[in-house]
């Protein structure tokens, strides 16, 4: 599955024009007065400028696998990584998934996941730079929770989707896709790992690619 482009509302788009393009170094285009588009690898992230609510969603970026350490030190530099109590250290070490990953914040209040997967042949030899952002690999999918079993089993039929064959289901959290691209499923009011903060439903759409089929979803 390859996510190719991302939509989601901010109330913060001046701040997030600033940190994409200057703090992450990321080709951003000013679209208009309400939305961005920022290039990360094959995926466009695109926000688009609301008023009244703080929606902020959580999404991972591939990286090369080999890479982990660098992106860690080079993001360290630039702003505040999340430390995690249950490794004690700002590098989680997903051991089921074969990967290791590292969480910031942006302006916005978006959970964001730098995560290089050692299954994926993409190991590099460059210095670490945001030209090795290589996609948007993840994305939060919260619906509510009266609905969740019913809501992921439709996301599985109409996509012809599955779980990822990495993590089996949980009672209050599913992964769906491969290691290209992931729909993390949960229910509202959960905590965002590896945040305090609930989980919210705001609206997005995600474009995305799964066995030569282009698809979108709506939430």
């Amino acid at each position: 599955m390859e996510i190719t482009r991302v939509i989601f509302q901010t109330s913060s788009l001046k701040e997030l024009i600033t940190f994409y393009s200057n703090v992450l170094e990321l080709t951003t285009e000013i679209n208009s007065l309400n939305k961005i588009t920022i290039g990360i690898g094959n995926t466009e992230l695109v926000f688009e400028q609301v008023g009244g609510a703080d929606p902020f969603y959580h999404f991972a970026i591939n990286i090369p696998s080999n890479k982990i350490e660098e992106a860690r030190n080079w993001l360290a530099r630039r702003t505040k990584l999340i430390w995690m109590e249950d490794y004690n250290s700002d590098v989680a070490d997903f051991k089921n998934w074969h990967a290791k990953s590292v969480y910031f914040y942006d302006p916005a209040g978006n959970i964001l996941e730098l995560i290089a997967r050692f299954d994926l042949d993409n190991k590099t030899d460059a210095p670490f730079s945001s030209a090795q952002f290589l996609c948007v690999s993840e994305v939060g999918l919260v619906i509510k929770g009266e609905e969740w079993d019913k809501a992921t089993t439709n996301l599985l039929q109409q996509y012809q989707l599955n779980h990822f064959v990495k993590q089996p289901p949980l009672p209050q959290f599913k992964a769906i896709g491969d290691d290209e691209g992931l729909f993390i499923v949960v229910p509202e009011k959960r905590n965002w790992y590896p945040t305090n903060k609930q989980c919210g439903i705001f609206p997005m759409e995600v474009q995305f690619v799964n066995h030569g089929k282009e698809c979108v979803l709506i939430a």
